[in-house]
């Protein structure tokens, strides 16, 4: 089971982000885009600023994934750093459980809301492909996808983290160059 786990892990995590990444690169352009309108042909773009926020939300959230799974995020590195090595299985046990807990509200509440707002479409923005209106519950829908995403990274990690197989980082990575 444990390497069906780090199959699905290895391709959510090299998926979540590629696609962060793909989705800056797209925010970045769009928003030297919205600059340039704004400022250069001074005819503001009426889309530009609403689908970079829209993408730096998935970005985040799909960027989510790749933190909980390096275990990047500060406080908790910290922690699990400053413990003696005995007591690192309890906490990572209990850290698990309560970034799964958090992630499990943010899977039922994001795609209660999501279906809360399928219906609902961006003011002033329309498919550029079918000229059909955008639903703001595609946006809301970042919330559930990247809690969902992030409970595999979270599990895949706790369990590298009790069969003693994660390495941990003792403090800042030094590379010779």
């Amino acid at each position: 089971m444990l390497t069906v786990l780090r199959a699905i892990d290895r391709w959510v995590l090299r998926l979540s982000l590629w696609t962060a990444m793909a989705l800056l690169a797209l925010m970045s352009v769009i928003t030297f885009w919205q600059v340039l309108t704004r400022f250069v042909l001074e005819r503001p773009s009426t889309w530009s600023e609403v689908t970079a926020r829209s993408l730096m939300i998935w970005m985040v959230y799909l960027g989510l994934v790749a933190c909980l799974r390096s275990g990047a995020l500060i406080s908790v590195d910290l922690l699990i750093a400053r413990v003696p090595p005995s007591a690192r299985k309890f906490l990572a046990v209990l850290l698990a459980g309560l970034t799964l807990g958090v992630l499990g509200v943010m899977v039922w509440y994001g795609w209660a809301m999501t279906e809360r707002t399928a219906r609902q479409t961006i003011a002033g923005v329309s498919d550029p492909f079918f000229g059909q209106k955008i639903s703001i519950g595609f946006i809301y829908a970042a919330i559930p996808v990247g809690a969902a995403l992030s409970i595999v990274a979270t599990l895949a990690r706790l369990f590298e983290e009790l069969a003693g197989t994660l390495v941990h980082r003792q403090g800042p990575a030094t590379h010779d160059v």
